[in-house]
């Protein structure tokens, strides 16, 4: 399954799927797709991550870890919104918590600091 795959799936759970369209949530879908790849990753390897370029590329994990994926990205998507936000994040940790696997060592945050000049 793709990134882009994952954020349509996203945004479906979400019931907006005309966010799909938008040119600028591309990057941003991009950005929540890599975070939660980065924590669900080592649930099943203990090699480094490395965050997808772009949506097109194929996610590196099990057919078990898609659903915390989808959950998790919609969890990101939805923060504007406190109901949604919660209502995703309990899903989320449910299933990645049911999708099994190593327990995670470290988290590792992709979301984009500003620079401090």
């Amino acid at each position: 399954m793709t990134g882009m795959s994952i954020l349509r799936q996203a945004y479906s759970l979400m019931e907006q799927p005309e966010r799909m369209t938008a040119d600028d949530n591309e990057e941003m879908g991009l950005i929540a797709v890599n975070q939660i790849y980065s924590e669900v990753w080592h649930r099943e390897h203990r090699t480094a991550f490395i965050p997808l370029d772009n949506l097109r590329r194929r996610l590196d994990l099990s057919w078990r870890m898609m659903p915390a994926m989808a959950y998790g990205v919609s969890m990101l998507l939805s923060l504007n919104s406190d109901i949604a936000y919660e209502r995703f994040q309990t899903l989320y940790q449910r299933a990645a918590a049911h999708a099994g696997g190593l327990a995670p060592l470290r988290r590792t945050d992709t979301l984009p600091r500003e620079v401090a000049e």
